[in-house]
């Protein structure tokens, strides 16, 4: 047994921790097979979620969490008031099993210690890695090692992800001010937790300040793996064989679903069409190369549309997701600027359910007729407080 930890964005522990639960019936064991490990006890803290488990499962939570940051194995837990037993312990620790050479990055932080000297702490680290890989060839960058001393508590982790979760591996072009996918992803977890799979089956989704389309393609791939990019556990010497073979996202059983009835995105610039559109057939593609002949393309409609002066109409259920300019435009465009346009958009489309992320200064203070708050949530986008407000429809 290994013990990980799986950070995340502040306030997205709990929502991390459903999709963990959600995910784990369907990972692989060893023999390429639905494994039947039990859930492991989860200690949920600020910034993360820390368990024990086999290494084979907790490196496929790469694949699937989409509200996560990155998934570490943590090498060692230690009291340390000096350097030499920091260099002591870190030499003891079994890097060749993992690393093919000391050519590793670093990431030091250090608060509340004796040993509160970022750089010497990690010029000991590079000491002990370097003598233990004495004689060998420095290799590509092999891993990421975090460090991290608090209160005296030195704890030494593995990175397994390499770039950040939110890098999906299928976003192709990108507008201005792009929203993040683990962002993304986590709006849209919180407006659809409390619909069974049939029920959101029959709801059309319609961003309609879709920018590049980062809520929709997200959307399309909210319940399927993301395997075209690269993970830094698959340069491992450690590495379970289950991972070696090209084939092996083709034995995972998860059901091959595409959530909503319909993607709908409106911009009022045409180069956002093309720029949608090829992100949200790159997702398609990558999903199809491993659902094979269970994939099904989903229904979708990109145009260019004034948002303010359109309406869509829809078969079934209608619900709007947003993340509107912060800039001049809307407050000179509308009565009320961002304030008024939760208005607007209920007046125009009517949705049964409507998410907008925006700065909190900018908070509905009384949902329009006929609808009511469902949620507010704090959301740091970008450096920027913002609230995501989710209404629905008395």
């Amino acid at each position: 047994m290994n013990r990980f930890f799986v950070s995340t964005p502040l306030d997205y522990e709990e929502r991390t921790l459903a999709e963990m639960k959600e995910v784990w019936p369907y990972l692989l064991g060893k023999d390429a097979k639905t494994h039947t490990l039990p859930f492991p006890e989860v200690e949920v803290m600020q910034g993360g979620l820390e368990f024990e488990t086999e290494l084979f499962a907790a490196l496929q939570l790469n694949f699937f969490l989409k509200t996560a940051n990155r998934v570490l194995l943590r090498m060692a837990s230690f009291k340390a008031r000096d350097l030499p037993k920091f260099y002591q312990k870190m030499k003891s620790l079994p890097w060749k099993e993992y690393l093919a050479s000391a050519n590793v990055e670093w990431e030091v932080a250090a608060q509340k210690s004796r040993l509160n000297n970022e750089k010497r702490l990690q010029d000991s680290a590079e000491s002990a890695l370097n003598e233990i890989f004495k004689g060998v060839a420095a290799t590509d960058l092999c891993g990421s090692i975090y460090i991290r001393m608090d209160d005296d508590l030195c704890t030494i982790s593995l990175d397994s992800t390499g770039e950040h979760l939110h890098k999906r591996g299928w976003s192709v072009l990108k507008g201005e001010a792009p929203l993040r996918e683990t962002i993304a992803a986590y709006l849209l977890k919180e407006m659809t937790n409390d619909l069974t799979p049939a029920e959101l089956s029959q709801v059309t989704l319609l961003d309609p300040m879709m920018g590049s389309g980062t809520l929709l393609s997200e959307a399309r791939a909210l319940w399927s793996g993301q395997f075209a990019r690269p993970f830094a556990f698959q340069k491992w010497k450690k590495v379970p064989k289950l991972f070696l073979s090209p084939s092996f996202a083709f034995n995972y059983e998860m059901p091959a679903a595409y959530g909503f009835k319909k993607f709908v995105g409106f911009d009022i610039s045409e180069d956002m069409i093309p720029a949608a559109e090829k992100n949200f057939a790159e997702v398609e593609r990558q999903l199809q190369e491993v659902q094979k002949s269970s994939f099904a393309s989903a229904p979708r409609e990109f145009k260019v549309q004034d948002a303010l002066e359109g309406t869509y109409p829809s078969e079934g259920p209608l619900w709007l997701i947003l993340n509107p300019p912060y800039g001049e435009r809307l407050p000179t465009a509308i009565k009320g600027g961002l304030k008024g346009l939760v208005d607007v958009l209920c007046g125009q489309y009517k949705p049964e359910r409507l998410g907008i992320l925006y700065p909190d200064k900018e908070r509905v203070q009384n949902p329009p007729a006929g609808y009511k708050v469902l949620k507010e949530l704090k959301i740091n986008n970008g450096g920027l407080r913002c609230l995501f407000t989710l209404l629905t429809r008395l």
